[in-house]
């Protein structure tokens, strides 16, 4: 399966993603049909993004008296909600992931633990951004 990505982010940009989407579709076998998708660009999650998550989760969790682990299963479940799993016939509310959220899904998920926080009263530190 060929899996090529290209990021159009600006016009001084435009101009060169153009160049080389046409110089790879020289490169395909068209004998079988391809398909092109365009969709909105989410930038993967940083790993300071996913340790100060955790660091919250863990100082919000011995403030409570809950694991960190319970935090992060709560605030998951306040920021991206349950899904449901059917498995035999027996029918289950299940966590969504945060393993393949992207910057802006941790950035809500790190909101709300201050947030969760707030509601309990709890001062958290302010995590510090590296830019």
């Amino acid at each position: 399966m060929i899996n090529n990505i290209f990021i159009l982010r600006d016009d001084a940009n435009t101009a060169n993603v153009r160049r080389g989407l046409y110089n790879f579709l020289q490169t395909l076998d068209v004998s079988s049909p391809k398909q092109v998708q365009i969709t909105d660009y989410r930038e993967k999650k940083t790993d300071e993004q996913r340790s100060g998550f955790h660091l919250l989760c863990g100082i919000l969790g011995k403030e409570l008296g809950y694991s960190q682990a319970d935090i992060k299963e709560y605030a998951k479940i306040e920021v991206l909600g349950v899904k449901t799993v059917n498995i035999g016939g027996t029918t289950r509310e299940v966590v969504k992931s945060s393993e393949k959220a992207k910057r802006i899904d941790y950035s809500a998920l790190i909101e709300g633990v201050y947030r969760l926080a707030s509601q309990a009263g709890v001062v958290l530190p302010i995590l510090m951004r590296k830019d």
